[in-house]
């Protein structure tokens, strides 16, 4: 029953204006400036290095370990180098998580200093219709959210979705043939995590919403004990913190059943995704000749494309809600390009080998017929007047 403190909330749903609450919250790390450049210096370095690393490795295997050279100090030189790119790529990510720990440390301490001077100049009405508990979450759980988003979230998916462009782009360029593997796994991946992505986010804005009804319970509870006690209310206070505790526990754990279970499902995909590529990049070595050294660095590739994409959707699930189209669209339209533009090479290739013939029979049809005309006008002109010309003998 609504009454002080205890009136009915509308819980946490999608901010009014996402662009507007997005510049907002990024607000609070664009004030600094120099130390955000650093973060992106420091991603960018990152994501290359570990593309880089990996890709490195087909030279080694082709011109060291495939060929047989023994060029040992050849070698020696090309794991050192790649020994240095994984260490730049190591100290590039503890730059990273270093100075983007503060910043997020920064912004959510001005924006409880914001968040509490807003406070003192609300009227007394808004207190009484909202418990105090959901007030004292807003400055605990809520905070925390959205510094655990700032120093983790919004990092991780900056990454992600580098480390996929990237993987897919280092994909096409080893191979696009084989590439037509990955990506129909992938698409069977995105539309995987577009569907448990969603029903996590559904459910973990009911935790979040079941969290600050009971914040707001035990609260109201503890500063009315006497009251409790005086009226012999304790086994209605029992029955609705009960309620409240239980609707919290279902929510969360279905929140995180959802999300726990994209990992190993995603997991499986890749695997049967690296059995298929690996199987048709054997075919393309032997019948294309496709070197071994760019198999294997593509199966280190596709072995790592998913990853990306199911840290993009944790990431995503820790949001109350974004629109589905925010989230997936670009992937999809991104691999529909991927698919499209290997389909129109798929068929340029066939046009060229099916009309290679056809063509070859009308070029040498056509320089026939140049030359047959070269040689009719030569015999078309007047006859040359060759008297003056001595050829050495008795005219």
């Amino acid at each position: 029953m609504p009454g002080p403190n205890r009136a009915p909330r509308g819980g946490y749903a999608k901010p009014k204006n996402m662009g507007r609450t997005i510049r907002r919250l990024a607000g609070y790390l664009t004030r600094s400036k120099l130390p955000l450049l650093m973060v992106l210096l420091f991603l960018v370095l990152s994501v290359g290095t570990n593309l880089g690393g990996s890709y490195i490795m087909r030279s080694i295997i082709n011109n060291f370990i495939w060929s047989g050279c023994t060029d040992f100090a050849g070698l020696a030189q090309a794991v050192l180098v790649l020994v240095v790119v994984y260490v730049a790529g190591c100290a590039a990510a503890y730059g990273q998580s270093a100075v983007m720990v503060r910043l997020a440390q920064r912004g959510v301490n001005r924006l409880r200093k914001d968040l509490f001077d807003k406070l003192q100049a609300l009227p007394l009405s808004y207190f009484d219709q909202h418990p105090h508990g959901e007030l004292m979450s807003r400055f605990t759980n809520d905070a925390d959210n959205v510094q655990m988003a700032l120093e983790q979230s919004v990092v991780s998916l900056c990454s992600s979705v580098l480390m996929f462009a990237g993987l897919v782009s280092m994909m096409l360029f080893i191979n696009w043939k084989l590439f037509l593997v990955t990506a129909l796994l992938l698409a069977v991946t995105i539309v995987l995590f577009k569907t448990l992505g969603g029903r996590s986010r559904k459910f973990y804005r009911a935790q979040q919403s079941a969290l600050g009804d009971m914040n707001g319970e035990i609260q109201e509870i503890i500063e009315g004990l006497k009251v409790v006690k005086a009226f012999t209310h304790e086994e209605q206070a029992k029955a609705d913190f009960r309620a409240l505790n239980t609707a919290y526990r279902d929510a969360a754990q279905k929140a995180n059943f959802y999300s726990i279970m994209i990992m190993p499902v995603s997991g499986n995909l890749m695997n049967i995704s690296y059995a298929l590529t690996a199987a048709f990049g054997g075919l393309l070595s032997v019948l294309q000749g496709f070197d071994l050294g760019g198999l294997v660095v593509y199966l280190n590739y596709s072995k790592q494309v998913g990853q990306p994409l199911n840290q993009i959707s944790q990431q995503m699930t820790t949001l109350l809600k974004w629109p589905k189209t925010v989230v997936f669209m670009p992937y999809v339209v991104f691999l529909a390009f991927i698919v499209a533009y290997a389909i129109m090479e798929i068929y340029e290739e066939i046009m060229v080998l099916s009309g290679s013939k056809k063509y070859t029979d009308m070029m040498l049809e056509a320089s026939k017929s140049e030359a047959e005309q070269a040689i009719e006008a030569s015999l078309a002109q007047e006859d040359l007047d060759l008297s003056h010309i001595d050829y050495g003998g008795d005219k």
